[in-house]
């Protein structure tokens, strides 16, 4: 189980529209268990620990705001299901390489 793995899940769903559709509709854990079935093998704490440190990037290094309540960031999050926030408003933010 790795961090490392739970990136390349969403570098897979940022370039796999099919991939984004099947596991967008699903919680964290229906997500788990398919993406373990597929081959991805992360847990629950790496995805909070990935996506954390992404968010902070976006806020902070991208968009140099504060981190805090009043970030544009999060209002993209809003109506929208949580993995499409997450490849469309923040790994689409970073490069390849930025997310290695």
């Amino acid at each position: 189980m790795s961090e490392t793995e739970f990136v390349r899940f969403l570098e897979s769903a940022r370039s796999d529209p099919g991939l984004l559709a099947r596991y967008s509709p699903m919680d964290l854990p229906q997500v788990l268990f398919h993406a373990r079935n597929e081959g991805f093998a992360f847990t629950q704490a790496d995805a909070e620990r990935v996506i954390g440190r992404l968010e902070a990037g976006v806020i902070v290094d991208k968009d140099k705001e504060p981190f805090d309540g009043g970030s544009t960031l999060w209002r993209h999050m809003w109506g929208t299901r949580y993995l499409d926030y997450l490849v469309h408003h923040v790994v689409a933010r970073f490069t390849d390489e930025e997310l290695s």
